[in-house]
């Protein structure tokens, strides 16, 4: 039964491996009665798959329903052609493409935005009867477009709250899907966040809920004990995690031979997941690695909350924390009644204690944008690409400093005699000073801000310069 099993990409609507969750109901009947949606969570997690399926159940129930994927629309443009090609989608789906490009055109004084979300009202709204619901899909992308989308965003707000004088409105529902959280959405701290609609929880199957994938185990009628046995092992590993039960039971399904069944799927575990190999190959474990890996907050708390909660100590949950936010975005821990707990045993056993501490960065270098620079080792700052930290700007020199390694958590500033100096909390850097947390460092028009919270302290009269040459430099 090669056929049952999808791993990777969106199922279909009536893929007999499709696993109905409570949040499947929710989400129809939410829609059904016309509130806004939001399904915000991580990768692979069944998101664009119960959105099709929805789809399907709103059109069943006399409803029109779009899905536009954002990635489709792409990203090298700007704000004209990114919401004149959201536009296009629309019509070509609603079969009104001349009447909005005409409107688009037409109104040509309006914002791109503005344009957008009028088309809708003025065009398409006045000639549907049914109720339309629009899916926007890989939400994320946006944040990767060379214009503010912030606007976006307010706009879907505002066509929420247009529903109390305009009752064209209640025609029109939307429902956002992507990887990120609603603080991101409208990023501007001046602006009034993203604070309307129903948030739909995606949970990993329960084992009841992923019993039914036991189908697809079966080599012959009188299996099923077998295959109910296998199955309950493999959510003892993946604790259903959708991508790892799918990609877990394909293999299982695949290498189906005799023998114990616990020990035939921790055997197969091990050569899909668990291994050197595997490791480095699988795509879903790549993307939790790299999305650690390239975090935009402080990735030192991150990885410290992480290694706590991999432990088993207790860390509330609190979604005003962007580090907990991140955290679950990542894929690599869940919500367990009040508390975080690794995802699931294949997680805890690759994203381990060592796996922290070998990606751990001993300190980060914040910018004057607010972006952090993880630094490892040895970091040069210079006005040049050649940099670990480029500032560009002709007070800087090509060789401005260099902080320097000593010990596993002890860094150094170095000031290699650049022409303008080297400040650190406002003193001039005259031989090598120890880095403190939230130390200010000053370089030309720069001021770098400094992040090692696990430091040991100073010590009372301890010097924090090192009393020899480290580092030669030319600039």
């Amino acid at each position: 039964m090669s056929w049952f099993f999808t791993t990777g990409g969106t199922l279909h609507h009536n893929s007999p491996s499709y696993v109905e969750r409570a949040s499947d109901q929710q989400l129809n009947a939410r829609l059904s009665e016309g509130e806004f949606c939001y399904v915000l969570t991580a990768r692979q997690m069944g998101k664009s798959s119960s959105m099709v399926r929805a789809a399907m159940k709103l059109k069943e129930q006399a409803m029109d329903a779009l899905i536009l994927d954002l990635t489709a629309i792409g990203q090298n443009l700007n704000a004209e052609q990114w919401y004149d090609g959201l536009l296009a989608k629309i019509g070509q789906s609603l079969q009104m493409e001349d009447a909005l490009e005409d409107y688009w055109m037409d109104h040509l004084r309006l914002s791109p935005v503005q344009r957008w979300f009028q088309a809708i009202r003025e065009v398409v709204l006045p000639r549907i009867s049914k109720r339309l619901i629009i899916f926007f899909d890989e939400l994320d992308v946006v944040r990767g477009l060379s214009f503010c989308t912030d606007e976006f965003f307010a706009a879907i707000r505002q066509c929420y709250h247009a529903r109390i004088e305009d009752p064209m409105m209640e025609k029109v529902t939307f429902c956002l899907l992507g990887v990120a959280t609603p603080s991101e959405l409208i990023q501007d701290p001046h602006h009034t966040p993203f604070n309307i609609g129903h948030r739909i929880e995606l949970h990993d199957f329960s084992l009841d809920e992923a019993r039914p994938l036991a189908r697809g185990l079966e080599r012959h009628p009188e299996d099923q004990e077998r295959a109910g046995a296998l199955i309950v092992r493999i959510h003892h590993w993946t604790q259903g995690h959708p991508y790892l039960t799918q990609r877990l039971c394909q293999a299982v399904m695949e290498q189906n031979q005799e023998g114990d069944p616990a020990q035939l799927v921790d055997h197969i575990c091990e050569l899909l997941f668990l291994s050197p190999r595997a490791k480095e190959q699988d795509d879903n474990l790549l993307y939790v690695r790299e999305r650690v890996r390239r975090c935009p907050l402080d990735q030192i708390s991150l990885l410290d909350d992480y290694l706590s909660i991999w432990r088993g100590e207790n860390i509330r949950y609190d979604e005003e924390n962007l580090i907990i936010s991140e955290l679950l975005l990542t894929g690599l821990v869940k919500v367990r009644g009040d508390f975080l707990v690794t995802r699931n045993r294949i997680y805890h056993h690759l994203f381990d204690q060592q796996w922290i501490e070998r990606i751990r960065p001993v300190a980060e270098v914040e910018m004057q944008e607010g972006t952090r620079v993880r630094i490892r080792s040895n970091c040069s700052i210079g006005r040049t690409q050649a940099s670990d930290i480029c500032l560009p700007n002709p007070r800087v020199s090509r060789r401005h400093a260099m902080i320097q390694k000593e010990s596993n958590q002890e860094l150094w500033l170095i000031d290699s005699d650049s022409r303008n100096g080297t400040l650190i909390n406002g003193s001039r850097v005259t031989k090598p000073m120890l880095l403190r947390h939230q130390d200010r460092i000053q370089i030309g028009p720069f001021t770098l801000i400094y992040h090692q919270p696990g430091a040991v302290r100073q010590a009372p009269g301890e010097s924090t310069s090192l009393n020899r040459t480290v580092l030669d430099f030319e600039d």
